[in-house]
C-alpha cells in the first residue's frame, strides 16, 4: 500500500489536470457566446465525460479493493497521522490561502453591492454571501486545526467542532450553486461544479467520521480521490477567482490527506 499511497492520489491529480485542459477547451469552444447554449455531442464534451467516468470508476474500484485488504485506524489522529512536520506546515499555508480567498470573496461581493446602488446609498452584502464567507473562513481554520491534531497524534473537543465545518460549508455552497442556476437550462455549464462540491462534501464528511469513531475506509478513499479529480478539473470553469482558489486548496488538501491516509492503512490479516 505504500506505493499506492502516492501513486493513486497522483493519478487522480494527473487525471484532474487533463480534465482541466479538456474543460477549458469545452468552455471556450462548445458554448454559444450569445445564447450560452452548448453544442450537442461535441468531441471534447464526450472525451471529458469519458475521462470523468473512468476517474470515478477507478477511484471506486481501488477503494473497494483497498478496503477488502486493509482497514484504517478508528481515530482521526491516527488515521491521518503524518510522518513529518511538512504536512502541518503545508496545511497551515493552505489554511491561510483559504482564509485569504474568503476575504477576497467578501471584498468582491462588497464592491459589487456598492456599484449596484445609486450614489449616496450604502450597498449591503447579502446574508447568503456573509454566511458563505464565514463558513469559508471557519473551514480554513478547520484545515489547520485538523492537521495540528493529526500531527500531534491526539484530538480534543475542538476536533469535534471543526471536523464538521468543511462538509457544512460545501453543502451550503452546493445550495447556493443550485439557487444561482435555478433558471439555467444548460446543465453542462455548471455540472462539474456540482460534482466537485459534492465530492468535496463527501470527502470531508467521511473524514470527519473518524473524529466521531465512525470509520469507513472504502467510502473515504473513493470520495477523497474523486474530490482531487473534480476540484482540479473545475478550476477551468468560469467561476470567480476566490472560488477557484478554494477549489485549488481543496484539491491539494485532499491530495495530502489521501497520501497520509493510505500510508496509515493496516492489513486486515495482521
Amino acid at each position: 500500500m505504500r506505493k499506492s499511497a502516492v501513486v493513486m492520489p497522483l493519478l487522480a491529480l494527473i487525471a484532474g489536470v487533463l480534465g482541466f485542459f479538456l474543460r477549458r477547451t469545452e468552455v471556450d469552444t462548445v458554448f454559444n457566446p450569445v445564447t450560452g447554449l452548448a453544442s450537442i455531442g461535441a468531441p471534447v464534451t464526450m472525451l471529458l465525460i469519458g475521462l470523468s467516468v473512468l476517474a470515478v470508476l477507478g477511484a471506486a474500484v481501488f477503494a473497494a479493493a483497498a478496503s477488502r485488504r486493509y482497514k484504517a485506524e478508528s481515530e482521526y489522529a491516527r488515521a491521518f497521522a503524518p510522518r513529518s512536520f511538512l504536512y502541518l506546515a503545508v496545511s497551515f499555508l493552505l489554511g491561510l490561502i483559504w482564509l485569504a480567498s474568503a476575504a477576497w470573496y467578501f471584498v468582491e461581493k462588497r464592491a459589487a453591492a456598492l456599484s449596484a446602488m445609486p450614489a449616496g446609498f450604502a450597498g449591503r452584502v447579502s446574508v447568503i454571501d456573509l454566511v458563505f464567507t464565514a463558513l469559508a473562513a471557519l473551514s480554513a481554520i478547520s484545515v489547520i486545526t485538523l492537521a495540528r491534531g493529526a500531527y500531534k497524534g491526539k484530538g480534543g473537543s475542538e476536533m469535534l467542532l471543526f471536523s464538521v465545518i468543511p462538509p457544512v460549508f460545501f453543502c451550503f455552497w452546493l445550495v447556493i450553486l443550485y439557487k444561482d442556476n435555478a433558471a439555467n437550462p444548460v446543465l453542462l455549464a455548471y455540472c462539474y461544479q456540482v460534482l466537485a462540491i459534492a465530492a468535496a462534501t463527501l470527502g470531508y464528511y467521511f473524514s470527519a467520521g473518524f473524529v466521531f469513531g465512525k470509520a469507513v475506509t472504502g467510502r473515504a478513499i473513493a470520495s477523497i480521490l474523486a474530490a482531487i479529480y473534480f476540484c482540479t478539473l473545475v478550476i477551468a470553469d468560469g467561476v470567480s477567482q476566490p472560488m477557484k482558489l478554494m477549489f485549488g486548496v481543496t484539491a491539494v488538501n485532499m491530495l495530502m490527506n489521501a497520501v497520509v491516509f493510505l500510508r496509515n492503512l493496516k492489513s486486515r490479516a495482521s
